[in-house]
């Protein structure tokens, strides 16, 4: 396989390719995502499934529990940051976003695996303090489920397996090298 880091150009096509194998391949390290959000009570950070990548609408998708403290929270302020991590390759790549939230889609309910609609129906809602983890019950449910659509406003790509690293950004429609 060809460095990716060695053009804005290679690079960038590589990130958007990394980003659709993580949404289509439950194996690929950028499958699971950190999502960060700013929370009531400050920073808020948690791992999430991507399920989604569009480089022509600049867009990524991972999905909620409609209940949830983040889904509160970026009906507040929408901003937040993806985080993506592949060890193997030691390749970092932040995206900053802005979701939209959309509630009890049909449509993309019926992409949802069956077993992964199991997380949009806990019994009581997510957070909930429970006595013991075993009356915790799951019901699938379409209202509970919410996709998180974040256009992506930004792109930060970090390879720690260069010497020196090698960290390139890309925003408002331009490409620049940045010191690591």
């Amino acid at each position: 396989m060809n460095d990716p880091f060695l053009t804005l150009s290679d690079l960038e096509d590589h990130v958007w390719d990394r980003l659709a194998q993580g949404a289509a391949n439950a194996d690929d390290p950028f499958r699971f995502v950190t999502l960060a959000t700013m929370g009531q009570d400050g920073p808020e950070a948690r791992t999430v499934g991507l399920r989604r990548a569009d480089r022509a609408a600049s867009e990524v998708e991972v999905h909620s529990d409609l209940r949830t403290a983040k889904v509160r929270a970026l009906a507040v302020d929408p901003r937040a940051t993806i985080l993506l991590w592949d060890a193997a390759t030691q390749v970092q790549v932040r995206l900053r976003v802005t979701l939209r939230l959309v509630a009890s889609d049909p449509i993309r309910w019926a992409r949802v695996p069956p077993l992964a609609r199991l997380n949009y129906g806990t019994d009581p809602a997510p957070g909930t303090p429970v006595d013991m983890p075993e009356v915790v019950t799951r019901t699938p449910d379409v209202a509970r489920f919410c996709a998180l659509v974040g256009r992506v406003h930004a792109m930060d790509a970090l390879s720690l397996a260069h010497d020196p690293h090698r960290r390139a950004r890309f925003a408002d429609g331009q490409r620049h090298w940045i010191a690591p």
